[in-house]
């Protein structure tokens, strides 16, 4: 941002871009003066369980179900990203299947993916990965990324706001 001439500015990201923007701040908090990100990621908590409080202990219990039931893509992506690009790149009713149940899983639509897709947006992102062979390079992103792994400690004045449709949520 120096060779743009912006001494201080923000940074926004979602996904990988979420914890990018989360460690410039972090590397830099006197140049960047707020970070938006579209997702905060599953909780993390190293401490005794005994030390939180009802609600904060059933929120990262919902946080280790929704792991359980939807993250093992992120576990195979970290370790076996390759086994799984294989086969999706050189099956397109594979890669359909895989692209098409992370959107309906991911998305609010209630089971009906296109109420919250129109099916011109749905073949645009399948036809991307089909044609460029990209899903693979999709997935080791987060095979490069795993040795960065513990959350680094948010300063002072951080806050966090989660939408109430957010994959993860605080309890009410």
């Amino acid at each position: 941002m120096t060779g743009l001439g912006d001494a201080r500015f923000g940074a926004a990201g979602g996904d990988l871009g979420s914890h990018v923007s989360r460690y410039l701040a972090l590397d830099h908090p006197d140049r960047v003066v707020a970070v938006h990100r579209t997702d905060a990621g599953l909780p993390l908590f190293w401490g005794d369980p005994a030390d939180l409080a009802l609600e904060e202990g059933a929120w990262l219990r919902s946080g280790a179900a929704w792991g359980a039931a939807e993250g093992a893509y992120a576990a195979m992506h970290r370790s076996k990203p390759q086994t799984a690009a294989v086969g999706l790149t050189d099956s397109p009713a594979g890669l359909a299947a895989w692209i098409v149940e992370k959107l309906r899983a991911w998305s609010d639509c209630a089971g009906n993916l296109e109420s919250a897709f129109s099916t011109d947006e749905i073949l645009t992102n399948l036809t991307i990965y089909w044609l460029t062979g990209t899903i693979g390079s999709s997935m080791r992103t987060r095979w490069a990324f795993r040795p960065v792994r513990r959350a680094r400690a948010l300063r002072p004045g951080a806050a966090r706001v989660l939408p109430p449709l957010s994959v993860m949520r605080p309890i009410a």
